[in-house]
């Protein structure tokens, strides 16, 4: 049965690429696209489920395709399907059936009505990716996929100012979700000293030997995990971004931030299950985590005074209560209440307006005021605080702010003199006394070789939080946005003898993504005025450009489309255990660049069109 796994991928992706060649005004053959291979992912899923089930029953596994190998790492993608993929692939498989056949309604006759289903289908080929993952770095694949969805879904109105602004912070934040994966990544990588695989880890033998006596780093892959999917399913302090991902369709929230994309984090609790539940520590933060993420949503939940954002706070309780249930080892329950939620969730999102509808009616006709509590003085001190509380959502964007974005922007904001012409003067110096020592030194001879890395790192660093900050030059931004990338390769360059095609591999693609980037630029420059300090929509009128940019931009960024991302997770692989300080820099570079290359995107294509014959609408309501 392992030879049919792949096709549970093959049928989404044969529907986006089916999907991208039918004509805009076509929209029955569009809405097909989708509905199709969602149809038949669901019949499929149900029968090989129910054989599965009564004839093999035990986990299957399949190494499909080695993307690179040498002595000390392999890349591969693999397939693994047990009851949590059963599970996620019935559920997401008819859910998404479900909204096709309804989104054909909801979008008649609207501007984007192809770029909505193309998006979608790509949201769905990136879900099945992540549920059949097999290993962490296929699903991290699967994880890009899903992040760039989610971002183009709540910009769907991208002439409007809150959909794109909340689209970017919403991708900002699964940038924070991919340190923890990264970390997770390159610490299972030196605990296990292989590409460990999901298999792998439901052998308790296996995972025991290679804890033991590494029980620190465990715990530290296990909070990088926990950081991963408390972010991606939003819980706190994490929990704000989602009711602001309401901003796209009706249709896409309900299915990605009402039923599937925010119980991915559950996914990747249960997946990864076998490898922590034997840290009683990490256990017991997990359980808090879920009792104060389900108190502190249904409180908000209890005075939203939006239909879309009650129902989000509400299904995270839910979701928190679900972090219980698997800390506690009832993983079957938790896979009961995953999916009963989702569908209640979706459900609920779809009805939204329709209730709004109603209940404006039924305070005409039955209106009744509400009976004042007779509280004790510190009841009502009690009352009045969490109402506060509950009305600020515990402050929790502001403290995000100040503690994880602020600081990026202010370091940022001290390199002020970091133009374009002095980086570019930098980077000559110090690359070409890189090359030189590396092409005519024995460099591992140097006294101070420990530290070079380090170095180099901090020079990538400087040059991304530079790019970050800059409000005026969107050419320096991409400048100094490649430039980073050529600082991370001397920086691993310098950390151990390796075969360089694996640099080739990782500046290929930046190469070829950021020349394109740049002529893009070029050419739009010629007939449009723009900058980084506001939002210009040039994709209104540029809609060629703007896609193509958009490509060269997570292409850039290590987006799974070029080399540039298996270049990434190579040079990653050779950072030693012994250098904590230099992984977290490069993961820090690695988020921040996509943020920096998103927001140009964001900046120039995106948002409200400032021109006298194009009506704007409102920053606000």
């Amino acid at each position: 049965m392992e030879i049919l796994l792949p096709i549970f991928l093959v049928v989404p992706l044969l529907g986006f690429f089916i999907s991208l060649l039918i004509p805009q005004r076509k929209e029955f053959g569009i809405f097909l696209s989708m509905a199709i291979p969602a149809g038949v992912q669901t019949v499929f899923a149900i029968g090989f489920t129910a054989y599965w089930a009564t004839s093999v029953g035990s986990p299957l596994n399949i190494k499909e395709i080695t993307l690179y190998s040498s002595e000390h790492y392999k890349f591969f993608i693999d397939l693994f399907f047990d009851e949590v993929t059963a599970t996620y692939l019935i559920m997401s498989s008819a859910l998404t059936f479900m909204i096709a056949a309804f989104s054909r309604g909801y979008m008649h006759k609207d501007n984007g009505f192809k770029r909505y289903f193309n998006t979608m289908i790509l949201y769905f080929f990136g879900v099945q990716v992540i549920i059949f993952s097999g290993n962490f770095e296929t699903l991290f694949i699967g994880w890009e996929f899903l992040g760039l969805s989610s971002f183009l879904l709540i910009a769907y109105y991208r002439d409007r100012y809150l959909p794109v602004r909340n689209g970017f912070k919403v991708f900002s934040m699964y940038r924070l979700a991919d340190i923890g994966i990264l970390l997770a990544m390159w610490m299972m990588h030196h605990l296990f000293h292989e590409n460990v695989t999901f298999l792998q880890l439901r052998d308790q033998e296996f995972v025991l030997s290679n804890i033991a006596g590494n029980e620190f780093l465990a715990v530290l892959i296990s909070f990088a995990i926990i950081l991963a999917a408390s972010v991606k399913s939003a819980q706190f302090p994490f929990s704000s971004w989602l009711p602001r991902a309401m901003e796209g369709p009706t249709p896409s929230s309900s299915i990605f931030y009402g039923s599937i994309a925010v119980h991915i984090g559950i996914y990747l609790m249960l997946r990864t299950y076998p490898f922590w539940h034997n840290l009683m520590f990490v256990k017991v933060n997990v359980i808090l985590l879920g009792l104060f993420t389900g108190f502190v949503s249904s409180a908000i939940a209890k005075v939203q005074f939006s239909i879309k954002g009650q129902i989000a706070y509400s299904s995270l309780a839910q979701i928190g209560i679900m972090m219980v249930e698997v800390a506690l080892g009832f993983e079957t329950l938790a896979l009961i209440h995953l999916a009963g939620n989702a569908f209640f969730r979706s459900y609920q999102l779809l009805i939204s307006p329709s209730i709004v509808t109603y209940m404006l009616r039924d305070q005409f006709f039955n209106f009744l005021a509400s009976k004042k509590a007779d509280f004790k003085p510190w009841q009502l001190k009690l009352y009045n605080t969490m109402y506060v509380l509950a009305l600020k959502e515990f402050y929790m964007d502001n403290y995000m702010y100040k503690y994880l974005w602020f600081p990026f922007k202010r370091w940022g904001g001290k390199l002020a003199g970091l133009n374009t012409k002095s980086a570019i003067g930098i980077f000559a110096v110090v690359g070409s006394g890189a090359l030189y020592i590396l092409a005519f030194y024995d460099y591992d001879q140097l006294n101070f070789i420990e530290y070079i890395p380090d170095v180099f790192g901090v020079f990538a660093l400087a040059f991304v939080l530079r790019a970050f900050t800059i409000r005026k030059h969107p050419f320096g931004a991409w400048v100094l946005l490649i430039l980073n990338h050529f600082l991370i390769a001397f920086s691993v360059s310098f950390n151990e003898h390796f075969n360089y095609i694996e640099t080739i591999y990782y500046l290929s693609g930046v190469v070829e993504a950021g020349l394109a980037g740049l002529v893009i630029l070029y050419l739009l420059a010629k007939t449009e005025k723009f900058n980084l300090d506001d939002y210009y929509g040039h994709a209104i009128e540029h809609k060629v450009k703007a896609f193509l940019f958009l490509l060269s931009a997570i292409a850039l960024g290590g987006f799974p489309i070029t080399t540039t991302f298996l270049g990434e997770d190579l040079l990653f692989s050779h950072v030693h255990i012994e250098q904590p300080f230099f992984m977290v820099l490069l993961s820090i570079n690695y988020v921040v660049a996509g943020i920096a290359i998103m927001r140009i995107y964001a900046r120039v294509f995106m948002g409200p069109n400032h021109k006298w014959y194009r009506p704007e609408a409102r920053r606000s309501a």
